[in-house]
């Protein structure tokens, strides 16, 4: 049978259907890689290619204390670039600028040499800066306006608000933490090219459609100044390495000011050491030292192992436990347990820690909040070091009782000491208000939140009675106590941990004093802790008289006043009348003759500023002015008590 003949016409006909079929199939598919899998790749490579894209500093969100008092704003400012195409001498250009701006000329001559279509000059310039530049008339040389971070108060409250670098990211503090929401969009600015390819680079970007947050803090301004100012006082008289303080509203857990010393200006902050950024009242730990028997206290009471009036041999001053001796500042025989707290009685906090025993004061100490964050909202928060009872040491138990062996951090012992002031609710600590649109509209608020109730009302009314006998005449704390207040409080001091040494240094010291007051309806806890203190390392001589200037000027400002004083008009002055209290003892007629170191603030918003000034004559006050016009914000505040020597802020603004 004859096999039939091969159509090879039919062949070459199906070979070159396929080979068309798989050149189609390969273009779509190129096609499709391009058009659709890197289509956004390709378009940011061509949009590079055509056009130079400029990141442009976005504006921020406003940071502001309770009252609306601005601590960080965005001001328009400007920057100047070059488009080197257009430079005609770059030698010239490059010293000329390099003079006015005091830059490198070398570098900038090479960036006016580099052939591109943009190159940044010097960013955020001053507007002297500007006006001089213009004057030269440049060939090639623009300006464009950016947003630049500035803070109006300088080093107020620094440590808390923080700072942001050249391209406005937040890199301390509030600044760094809600960066992402106090930033706007971020936007690049891409000039425009002619119909010849050439660039445009003369117009002027848009930054429309921002999204930013504003932050409002719970920092009373006032409050925060009043603080700063005593605690620097007290560092450079004590010649101390340094220190901070804490004011908080007991009741609501918000943080009222927040200071760090050595202090730095966030405008400058370049000027200042590294270190000097750090919130040491979050970040930093440190042995409490005897401010640690408020919270023995408060737990024997609550477990009912110990009375007031019970008593406790203290060893006349030296008490072996262990392998350790365990010293009193003064030698004591029989003392009741109030008395140990008044007297801070290491021996004695001793005794009542054995008679509790570790299990029962571990559990007390992490219901305080030791040994965690406190999630105050800010950036590098410790959380102490607390280990638990089956890692003590024999005589852990007795050293913890009065403040060594445990490490802590300021936000803890604040919000812990406040749990005490309220009647025994730890609450959680406030830095931050609300936030609010670039509108003005609330999109977020912070409330109170009670963490845990700690102890009863019953046992805080009782350790409250133990603190004011602190306070008391004999008491370690005594120099705490400013005029017409009742102050609860307790003093510590502690050996300084040498790392190297592994053990205490002998040289160095904490000195601290926390307290609230009124004792009976605490309106302010403050917290003072010095570092290195010299010639004086007592909490009682070194820290409590900080903690009485800070709380004798800080509650007139927040209406609380002095017991059986009453506020009068003078001959020569103007000062709000009010009656504090009408109570049973006489009330004393506080004059301010013009001999007297200590007067009270008048109230001068609304007045010119030489009617001001003519009230605040003689009255030996640094006085610094911003503005004209009337007066709209003094600090600080009306009734206010001050001293020769302190600052105050007075604000003018035409109407």
């Amino acid at each position: 049978m004859k096999r039939k003949p091969i159509n090879w016409f039919k062949v070459r006909i199906f070979f070159l259907s396929c080979f068309i079929f798989f050149c189609f199939a390969l273009v779509v598919g190129r096609m499709f890689q391009l058009q659709v899998l890197k289509k956004e790749q390709l378009y940011r490579l061509a949009a590079q290619q055509q056009h130079a894209q400029i990141p442009l500093v976005p504006k921020r969100g406003t940071i502001s204390d309770r009252k609306g008092n601005e601590l960080a704003v965005s001001i328009e400012v400007d920057s100047v670039y070059a488009d080197p195409k257009k430079v005609t001498d770059p030698e010239k250009t490059a010293q000329r600028l390099a003079t006015l701006l005091q830059i490198d000329p070398g570098e900038l001559k090479g960036k006016l040499k580099s052939g591109s279509s943009f190159e940044w000059v010097q960013r955020k310039i001053t507007p002297k800066e500007v006006d001089e530049i213009k004057t030269l008339r440049l060939p090639g040389i623009y300006f464009l306006k950016e947003n630049k971070r500035f803070y109006p108060n300088a080093q107020l409250a620094s440590h808390v608000i923080g700072f942001v670098g050249l391209d406005s990211k937040g890199l301390e503090g509030l600044e760094s933490q809600y960066d992402s929401i106090l930033s706007g969009n971020r936007q690049t600015w891409t000039p425009g090219k002619d119909a010849r390819g050439r660039e445009i680079v003369d117009q002027v970007p848009s930054q429309d459609g921002e999204k930013f947050r504003n932050i409002v803090l719970t920092l009373e301004k006032h409050v925060q100044y009043i603080v700063e100012t005593e605690l620097s006082r007290t560092v450079q008289k004590w010649g101390a390495k340094g220190g901070f303080a804490i004011a908080m509203d007991p009741s609501t857990g918000k943080v009222l000011a927040l200071a760090v010393y050595p202090s730095y200006n966030p405008n400058q902050f370049l000027q200042a050491r590294a270190k000097a950024w750090r919130n040491r009242a979050v970040a930093d730990t440190f042995e409490p030292g005897s401010m640690f028997k408020t919270f023995l206290a408060a737990a024997a009471l609550e477990e009912g192992i110990v009375r007031p009036t019970d008593s406790f041999y203290c060893e006349n001053g030296s008490y072996t436990v262990y392998d350790r001796t365990i010293h009193d500042h003064s030698k004591h025989g029989w003392l009741t347990f109030q008395q140990i707290i008044k007297f801070s009685s290491n021996i004695g906090a001793s005794k009542v820690a054995e008679k509790m025993g570790k299990d029962r004061f571990y559990r007390y100490i992490k219901a305080f909040g030791f040994g965690e964050k406190t999630q105050i909202g800010l950036p590098g928060e410790g959380k102490g070091i607390l280990h638990h009872p089956r890692y003590w040491s024999p005589v852990a138990l007795d050293t913890i009782s009065f403040g060594h062996g445990i490490s802590v951090t300021g936000i803890q012992m604040i919000s812990a000491l406040s749990a005490i002031a309220n009647g025994g609710f730890l609450m959680k600590p406030l830095i931050i208000e609300k936030m609010t649109d670039e509108k003005g509209r609330v999109v977020q608020s912070f409330q109170p939140e009670v963490i845990r109730r700690v102890i009863t009302d019953e046992t805080a009314k009782k350790v409250v009675a133990l603190l004011k006998t602190t306070t008391e005449r004999g008491g370690t704390g005594e120099g705490a106590v400013p005029v017409g207040f009742e102050v609860a409080g307790k003093t510590g001091t502690a050996q300084k941990v040498d790392s190297l040494l592994r053990g205490y240094a002998e040289d160095r010291y904490t000195s601290g004093f926390m307290g609230f007051a009124p004792a009976e309806d605490p309106r302010l806890a403050v917290l003072v802790v010095i570092d290195e203190p010299q010639e004086n390392i007592y909490g009682g001589m070194v820290a409590a008289p900080a903690f009485k200037g800070i709380v004798e000027k800080a509650l007139p400002y927040l209406n609380v006043f002095p017991q059986g004083t009453l506020i009068v008009k003078n001959e020569s002055e103007f000062i709000p009348k009010r009656v504090v209290q009408e109570s049973k003892p006489p009330v004393e007629e506080v004059k301010m003759g013009k001999g007297m170191e200590r007067k009270v603030m008048p109230d001068l918003v609304g007045l010119s500023m030489r009617s001001a000034m003519s009230q605040m004559e003689g009255k030996g006050l640094i006085i610094k002015i911003s503005g004209n016009g009337k007066l709209v914000d003094q600090i600080p505040g009306p009734g206010t008590v001050i001293e020769k020597g302190d600052i105050c802020y007075l604000k003018f603004q035409s109407s």
